[in-house]
């Protein structure tokens, strides 16, 4: 027998929106004259389910650790994931006769044995595929769990127009493990990293940000990933609720403009909505109890925007982090459906974001 979880649905509230430059000033061909054509950029996303064995005695499950690619020629640009159920929790009557093999109350779950008990060890994007990116996970409740994993692409090249196309450049920023907490005044129950390295250049966009938290052995949760303050959008940010004995930081840049093609370029618009600040962003109220999915899209707070596809999703919870967790994330064409769970006495507010791209390039620039 499964326990069944209601999903309630509300969108965010209106944004506080702090403007980023749209488009970087690029070369452009003396040919290129009165032409005046765009190219569709086609952004996607990839999905798989994924059935992770619980602690009792079902021992039959999917690997905890996996990967899910775009396709042959293309880049992943985010990874993502959903907890959607957990199997309830029966737990066994008192053994009899002193069995060993019986389960012990250590062997019995989790703490909470629903959603909040599967871990997130590792979301990060393939340092040799581009297409790929990978997963680890760790269910320490009693029941099965079932997850969503998602990933949103970005196809290689913009499609044909005027018997040409051009490549959309995306560059790998390699990954890196910083020392130590820089936030170390903070409680020790959370911990704040911010990329260490070098960020992403001034006409380019941070993107594919993952991590891998490489042990099991302690308590972590994502508690905040949204672009660094202060960086318009170039470098990020990571949080946790439980100090990480050690973690890996992976990224990759994303330039507002595709390569040179039929001796001319395109600018690449994007733009993250509701801005680069989480403190500044769309707050969304989340009550207290199930599962509770809250969206945020493109073109919710500004029209302009029904072009743009949500490629790169972000959520910051400020101080309601304690109590409240981080489940995951659907993309959708221009839209992110949050999915976040208050265990807290009062309704918490979540900060939510996109880097959004648009779906067409500009005319030919100079």
């Amino acid at each position: 027998m499964t326990a069944h979880i209601r999903l309630r649905v509300a969108a965010a509230l209106g944004a506080l929106v702090a403007p980023i430059a749209l488009v970087a000033t690029t070369a452009a061909p003396a040919d290129a004259g009165a032409s005046k054509h765009k190219h569709d950029v086609y952004i996607y996303k990839a999905e798989k389910f994924l059935r992770l064995a619980g602690v009792g005695t079902d021992t039959s499950g999917d690997s905890p650790t996996t990967s899910l690619s775009c396709n042959s020629g293309d880049t992943v640009l985010d990874g993502m994931w959903v907890v959607k159920h957990v199997d309830q929790y029966n737990p066994p009557p008192p053994d009899p006769d002193e069995d060993p093999d019986f389960p012990s109350t250590s062997t019995a779950g989790g703490v909470y044995n629903d959603l909040r008990d599967v871990h997130v060890v590792a979301s990060y994007p393939d340092q040799v595929d581009p297409r790929q990116w990978n997963f680890q996970f760790e269910n320490r409740a009693y029941g099965d769990a079932q997850l969503k994993l998602y990933v949103t692409c970005v196809r290689g090249y913009t499609e044909y127009t005027n018997s040409h196309r051009h490549q959309v450049s995306v560059r790998n920023l390699g990954f890196t493990s910083p020392g130590t907490n820089p936030h170390p005044s903070w409680p020790a129950t959370r911990s704040f990293w911010e990329w260490p390295g070098q960020p992403c250049a001034a006409d380019e966009y941070f993107v594919a940000p993952g991590f891998n938290l490489g042990v099991t052995t302690t308590d972590h949760r994502l508690v905040g990933s949204y672009p660094k303050f202060g960086s318009a959008g170039r470098s990020w940010t990571w949080e946790f609720g439980g100090p990480p004995a050690t973690v890996t930081f992976y990224g990759k840049c994303i330039s507002r403009k595709v390569l040179v093609g039929a001796s001319h370029q395109h600018a690449l618009a994007m733009r993250h909505l509701p801005s680069s600040d989480p403190t500044a962003g769309s707050s969304a109220a989340i009550p207290v109890g199930d599962p509770f999915e809250v969206r945020y899209s493109c073109d919710q707070d500004q029209p302009s925007y029904s072009g743009y596809k949500a490629a790169v999703g972000w959520f910051w919870m400020g101080n309601y982090w304690e109590d409240t967790w981080f489940l995951g994330m659907e993309p959708r064409p221009k839209t992110r459906a949050y999915s976040f769970w208050n265990g807290g006495s009062s309704s918490a507010q979540v900060t939510l974001g996109t880097l959004c791209v648009n779906s067409r390039t500009a005319n030919p620039i100079l």
